[in-house]
């Protein structure tokens, strides 16, 4: 299927002014691209190498064995400062089309144990000879470098290349962004909002949480998603604290069911949702509706905050007073930047401010997922919530549109 036909036809729930708008792919590479070079120019590098399997789809508009390539490296990426990219690939599809973006595709040099073996030494500095040589084609002999082995960074230096991180630099370059990427973080979202319905629906007494959290890995992968960074699904009493990951725990009737969607949709893009549940056909009780109410509450007041312009340090300072008795189980963060991932920004609550905080301010095109667990620190049931937004001049544009619980948000 035409990539461009299938985000043009629209799932549900889009919420944007350009959700019927078909993506130009072309034009969101292009974009991502002179991203990664700009920022790449200003730490004074001539090219960024790049093994991250987010960092490559980022950089390239491509993806293949994306989880292997996270712990046996099979994809890597050499961006320059200026001109088109160099792919090196161990197994990728030869009859793929190939985005404009990329000059050239090289095989990749086997660089670990495994399938090297004995000459893994050989290989990777073969490869670090080709990377100091595309370098110094660039320019210089300065690079910025994502994840990799050590050996790699020793052999790059033995050819005289000075390599500094690419944590900052690919951070920067992936927080603003452009209304094709919107689109994507939209369709990400209604993909989510479909899984989050058939989880809803199946949701029943007796199932374990890993069944519960399966429908949401089936339905991404279905309708063209790629994985979810995490099992974080937990029913009754396990939610709090907050964390845990799924287990072959068996949910009961009345029992909460929290959840976070962690999906790295369709190309690429990010829908970071959590939404609670109750397990019927058991009524809710008035305290795990007390709980909802809070966690509602803190999000939307915390939303009304966004806005182009504000400092980190004062969205901080102006969230939500957290009650006392969930403090101490209070996410991490109260916001954090989505794209291909989690991403930066990450501000943390005001108790954290000194300890955590940095300067900044939200801009117009970040995307956001604004966070809240309300979790008794004396136990019993907790309640997970998060919603996905984009910043505009004037306030923010929600993404996540799937609904609150209806029969925990009643009186």
């Amino acid at each position: 299927m035409d990539q461009n036909a299938s985000i043009a036809r629209g799932l549900p729930g889009f919420g944007l002014k350009e959700a019927g708008a078909a993506v130009d792919m072309e034009r969101m590479q292009r974009y991502r691209l002179a991203r990664l070079q700009d920022q790449t120019a200003a730490e004074d590098c001539v090219g960024t190498l790049l093994f991250g399997t987010h960092h490559l789809r980022y950089a390239t508009g491509t993806v293949f064995s994306a989880i292997y390539n996270t712990h046996k490296p099979s994809r890597a990426a050499f961006v320059p400062a200026e001109g088109q990219v160099t792919l090196f690939d161990w197994l990728g599809d030869p009859d793929a089309p190939l985005p404009a973006i990329i000059g050239e595709v090289r095989p990749l040099p086997l660089l670990s144990y495994f399938p090297a073996g004995a000459r893994v030494e050989g290989q990777v500095a073969a490869f670090a000879k080709q990377v100091a040589e595309l370098a110094r084609a660039a320019g210089g002999d300065r690079i910025a470098l994502d994840i990799a082995d050590p050996a790699v960074v020793t052999c790059l230096m033995d050819e005289g290349i000075t390599v500094v991180s690419a944590d900052r630099l690919i951070e920067h370059a992936t927080v603003i962004k452009n209304p094709d990427e919107i689109v994507m973080l939209a369709n990400a979202c209604s993909v989510s909002s479909i899984a989050m319905a058939r989880l809803h629906e199946q949701l029943h007494a007796g199932m374990t949480e890993y069944e519960a959290w399966s429908i949401l890995n089936q339905v991404n992968s279905a309708l063209g998603g790629e994985w979810l960074e995490y099992r974080i699904l937990n029913s009754g009493e396990k939610i709090n604290p907050w964390t845990r990951e799924a287990s072959d725990k068996r949910i009961q009737a009345g029992e909460l069911v929290a959840f976070d969607c962690g999906m790295i949709g369709p190309f690429g893009y990010s829908a970071d949702v959590s939404r609670t549940f109750l397990c019927s056909p058991d009524r809710a009780t008035a305290e795990q509706k007390r709980l909802y109410a809070h966690a509602v509450e803190n999000i939307e007041h915390n939303l009304s905050l966004v806005k182009a312009g504000v400092s980190f340090e004062d969205f901080s300072k102006g969230c939500w007073p957290y009650p006392e008795e969930f403090l101490a189980h209070r996410y991490p963060v109260m916001t954090h930047g989505i794209g291909m991932g989690d991403e930066w920004p990450a501000i943390p609550w005001p108790i954290d401010w000194e300890k955590d905080g940095y300067d900044g301010e939200l801009q117009e095109g970040m995307a956001l997922c604004i966070e809240s667990f309300i979790g008794s620190d004396k136990g019993g049931e907790g309640v997970k919530l998060e919603q996905q937004v984009v910043v505009t001049s004037d306030g923010y544009e929600l993404l996540s549109t799937f609904p609150w619980e209806p029969e925990l948000l009643e009186v």
